[in-house]
């Protein structure tokens, strides 16, 4: 049975050996010096290392495989059912984006190979759960909502990445939280989840405050596939009954603690629709772009969008022990959600830009 002191050793491996080798290879890749190039989206002014995200996926995969090797656990329904589909589209995924990273790729290139990826995921045998609705819509219907969901996901993340901390840092918190809710009884789905939090968090400590690398696009996919993937295993690490729900809590819950970053990304691109705008051309007409360009500081912006994740996350375990309705955790954040929109155009809508000397 799971109990707190069930994370001890979890994290006595992420942070005397996961976290070191993550730093390390950080730092590697700083040397390498994969250099970004200030583009029309960028947050940043010179060229800065690139490529960050390749260090934390070979940590998170070396590390993860050798507990594995080394321990006598094991879960057939998640092991030999799920890992092997999600390394390889994580792996497809870490090729092409990391070549992006050296020369940018046309996006139909990049969405087709989204597409491949997310197909393996499905065909795995992972898909978002419906759990009130019959047999059918937990079919091919469930799958192409899946396929759906999961490339949105993926773009989404790599979208948002675009402030000192900013997709690490939440993404960070928000493990926390899905870490909280599924209480996982087994120690690889633990050893799982310790290993990407702190080969995540060795590349973290080099993006903020000051950014000394980025993670680039093989960094941000592949966090992006991860969230989707934890959703999807998370429905049957769930603990409580589900079955009258729409879509299964353990996917819905894995989301939610990002909901501010969720919504900036879909808020951006209906806006960006009606105004005309091409939705694949670069931009800064995110949320957090017009609040940087508004004067506010990477630091201050990445921290406001920490405390909102982490407050999301809150409201999450609230919900998830039943202190909390469903919807009165959803009316809650879209009331929140409404008023932080309103503050943001507010502020552009007073802000002043400084006369240049």
């Amino acid at each position: 049975m799971f109990t707190y002191f069930s994370l001890f050793n979890p994290l006595v491996f992420g942070i005397c050996g996961v976290l070191p080798l993550s730093l390390a290879l950080t730092y590697l890749m700083i040397q390498v010096n994969i250099s970004a190039e200030p583009m029309q989206r960028s947050s940043h002014s010179a060229p800065t290392p690139t490529a960050g995200g390749l260090a934390f996926i070979c940590v998170f995969w070396i590390t993860y495989f050798a507990h594995f090797l080394l321990s006598s656990s094991s879960d057939p329904s998640l092991l030999y059912r799920f890992l092997p589909v999600y390394g390889l589209a994580s792996l497809i995924l870490a090729v092409i984006s990391l070549r992006d990273d050296y020369k940018p790729l046309s996006y139909r290139f990049r969405l087709l190979t989204h597409i491949i990826c997310v197909t393996l995921i499905i065909s795995g045998g992972l898909q978002i759960q419906f759990p009130a609705f019959g047999l059918e819509t937990n079919g091919w219907i469930a799958a192409i909502m899946t396929g759906f969901c999961l490339i949105s996901i993926i773009n989404g993340a790599n979208f948002v990445d675009g402030l000192n901390g900013l997709l690490a840092g939440c993404f960070l918190i928000s493990l926390i939280f899905n870490i909280l809710v599924i209480l996982p009884t087994n120690p690889l789905v633990i050893y799982f989840y310790a290993s990407l939090f702190f080969s995540v968090l060795g590349f973290f400590i080099f993006n903020f405050p000051k950014a000394r690398i980025f993670m680039g696009d093989i960094g941000s996919t592949f966090l992006g596939l991860t969230v989707g993937f934890c959703g999807l295993i998370s429905q049957f690490y769930y603990p409580l009954p589900t079955d009258m729900a729409w879509v299964h809590k353990g996917f819905i819950y894995t989301l939610t603690p990002l909901g501010f970053l969720w919504f900036d990304v879909g808020f951006t691109l209906l806006r960006r629709a009606i105004l005309g705008y091409r939705l694949t051309e670069p931009h800064r007409d995110h949320l957090f772009h017009i609040l940087n360009d508004c004067g506010y500081s990477h630091t201050f912006l990445s921290c406001l969008y920490f405390s909102l994740t982490a407050t999301m996350g809150g409201f999450t375990l609230l919900s998830h022990y039943g202190y909390l309705t469903f919807l009165s955790f959803f009316l809650i954040y879209a009331l929140a959600q409404a008023l932080f929109c309103f503050w943001v155009f507010h502020q552009k809508q007073h802000y002043h830009k400084p006369k240049s000397a």
